[in-house]
């Protein structure tokens, strides 16, 4: 049904009800391809309004944009299909790329169901369905329900095993279960998939210690360390592993190739300095935590890190003034790390400095 005609210059549009819905279409289901969904569409009740939208865009910017039709939730999308004798799979050469950012921001704002709603009607249309199962289970995994939430992802893999996502989930969720066999074998596939995901050697080392796995924890973290010969985290991990193992040896070696290394990497600041700490060579510490606070300045844990140097030192004005930065800023962070003070400073430094 016609609502208003517009008239610009020589040219006259009719825009509809459904116009809207011709928009959403588009963008969300054809990517803007105007002239694909013509075609997929032609002879249908919205087709008067594609080639409207076309006609609107060769003259006017910006016509197939979310601020021409959101929102458009669920149950309103069914209505329009009804209303305009469509279904899901009217849209044969769909790419329904549109729609996966849609469900996360619905899910979100925690409206689980209508985001599963949404997949369903995907499921529907045979859209890409490895994909959207997996979507289907990381949802039900954020909405609580692990049990739905396993079950979709393993469903995904079956169909594609390549779904890296898919076992990076499942290794959490199992992990988190106390199921820590289940965990690693997920771990396993996602390196097997993605060899340069660093991360996960170290939640697939995890694992292994918990199941008591100690020799395939410490295998890990070896390819871990040819992979990544620059990685002092790997390292310290080792060392501490050896240290669980009995290794006394093993575990001095490691130590003693932390101590003569130098960070590459942030964030191997910290598990570094705190070996360091108790070798106390804490101007080393003092100068590798400057030269990446020259970089990045506005890394807190840096800053922790100087705050012990310096109480060590005596520069108790130095420590302060940090500190004073922390109260004022982030003082969340603070209080998250002040194990560190409790660690490597005695009761005597931590008073002189007044922080007792």
């Amino acid at each position: 049904m016609e609502i208003i005609r517009l008239k610009y210059g020589e040219n006259t549009f009719a825009i509809t009800e459904t116009l809207p819905f011709s928009i959403a279409i588009l963008d969300q289901i054809y990517d803007g391809d105007i002239y694909l969904a013509i075609d997929d569409l032609k002879g249908s009740k919205i087709e008067g309004d594609l080639i409207c939208i076309k006609n609107l865009a060769n003259l006017f910017d910006d016509i197939i944009a979310p601020e021409n039709y959101a929102p458009i939730e669920f149950e309103e999308f069914k209505e329009y299909l009804r209303e305009t004798d469509l279904t899901i799979k009217s849209f044969p050469r769909g790419t329904f790329s549109g729609f996966q950012d849609k469900v996360l921001a619905i899910a979100d704002r925690g409206d689980y169901e209508s985001a599963q709603q949404f997949l369903d009607m995907l499921l529907e249309a045979s859209v890409d369905k490895a994909t959207v199962c997996e979507l289907k289970g990381t949802i039900f995994l954020e909405s609580g329900n692990e049990d739905e939430g396993i079950n979709w992802l393993q469903r995904a893999l079956k169909i594609d095993p390549s779904l890296v996502t898919a076992y990076s989930f499942l290794g959490q969720t199992f992990y988190n279960r106390g199921e820590f066999n289940e965990a690693a074998a997920y771990w396993e596939k996602e390196i097997a998939s993605s060899p340069d995901h660093l991360v996960t050697y170290f939640m697939l080392t995890d694992a292994y210690v918990n199941a008591g796995r100690m020799e395939e924890a410490l295998n890990v973290l070896k390819s871990l360390s040819e992979r990544d010969p620059d990685s002092i985290l790997t390292k310290v991990e080792m060392a501490e592993l050896y240290g669980k193992m009995g290794n006394s040896e093993m575990r001095k070696k490691m130590e003693e190739e932390v101590l003569s290394a130098r960070p590459v990497y942030i964030n191997d600041m910290e598990p570094w300095a705190k070996v360091q700490f108790k070798h106390s060579n804490f101007d080393i510490v003092e100068e590798s935590a400057k030269k990446f606070l020259n970089d990045d300045p506005d890394r807190p844990e840096l800053k922790m890190l100087l705050v012990v140097t310096f109480m060590k030192k005596g520069k108790c004005s130095e420590a302060k003034r940090l500190l004073e930065g922390f109260e004022s800023e982030q003082v969340w962070y603070y209080y998250g790390k002040k194990e560190l003070f409790d660690e490597y400073l005695t009761e005597e430094e931590r008073r002189r400095c007044g922080i007792i």
